[in-house]
């Protein structure tokens, strides 16, 4: 893959602050996954592109698509056969890519070790000839211990990209944007309950402050940090621009709404506005763990024969 594909993206850190529109770059890295029901494909979340370099030639670039682990399951949590990935082509008319989830040789979907981490990663390169796409570079990922460096904190910018259910385009994919704060940091896992009707579970995820949507999950956020991002000081220098995490999902409230006439009690559900994002360090523990390194490594050594 060619490397500019990713050094086009570094122009956003120098604008989204000024509230100068977002390159159009960006959001070409996001991709609308669909599924397949009744003959007929329907939105059902967001996917974005990444490229991590091989390990042992360097110059070689594999791209995977990154999406919620929940956007390739059903409600059962059984993971479709396969689902569809809407992109824009270089001819301006939408193309459709289609991704087998469960072949019948080899593995095609990765997820963490840690199964509360909604996050998958599937090995998928769009043809650039074809469509226009791009893909962050790894310089955009973050480990526990760079995440820690930043010292992120209540109050920074973040913002995210992905499908509007109401509106994707007809002819062409037309991604959303939305901005918001963090809300709360924290390292204690967090009760999550989905639209499953489950009673709960615990997941290790950052508050952001911002509305997130059906169609959105699976959608790359990222955090600005401008010249102001230390409380009482400002920082000389470019602005920073990181992957904070991937979009799971919003928190909703039951409100109770009286109905005189039968005595009973339904229910509204409203988004309460707080979303909850997985941290991107879990993607850099599945794109860099021993299952991917050795079969990068193993292509490096496949090519190098041929």
């Amino acid at each position: 893959m060619r490397r500019w594909a990713t050094l086009a993206l570094v122009t956003v850190v120098t604008r989204v602050a000024l509230g100068i529109p977002i390159p159009p770059e960006l959001k070409d890295i996001v991709t609308f996954v669909f599924i397949e029901t009744n003959g007929d494909r329907v939105p059902n979340g967001t996917g974005f592109f990444v490229g991590v370099p091989n390990e042992k030639a360097p110059d070689r670039t594999h791209v995977y698509l990154v999406t919620s682990k929940h956007v390739l399951e059903d409600r059962d949590g059984k993971r479709f056969p396969s689902v569809w990935v809407r992109l824009n082509k270089r001819d301006g008319e939408v193309g459709w890519g289609h991704i087998e989830l469960e072949p019948k040789a080899g593995k095609q979907v990765y997820t963490h070790r840690d199964e509360s981490v909604d996050v998958a990663v599937v090995p998928a390169l769009p043809d650039e000839k074809v469509v226009s796409f791009k893909f962050l570079g790894e310089e955009f990922l973050l480990t526990k211990e760079s995440f820690k460096a930043l010292d992120v904190s209540e109050g920074t910018d973040v913002f995210f990209t992905g499908l509007f259910v109401a509106h994707y385009g007809e002819h062409k994919n037309y991604p959303i944007f939305r901005f918001g704060r963090v809300a709360m940091m924290t390292y204690e896992p967090v009760l999550w309950k989905d639209k499953k009707g489950q009673t709960g579970k615990k997941v290790n995820v950052f508050l952001f402050e911002t509305q997130s949507f059906g169609g959105n999950s699976g959608s790359p956020v990222f955090f600005y940090l401008g010249a102001d991002r230390h409380f009482g000081s400002i920082n000389v220098g470019a602005p920073i621009m990181k992957l904070a995490g991937v979009m799971m999902g919003t928190f909703q409230e039951g409100n109770p709404i009286q109905v005189a006439e039968t005595g009973t009690v339904p229910y509204s559900v409203a988004n309460v506005g707080i979303a909850a994002v997985v941290p991107s360090y879990f993607l850099h523990d599945i794109l860099y763990s021993d299952e991917l390194v050795k079969q990068r490594e193993a292509s490096a050594v496949g090519d190098a024969k041929r």
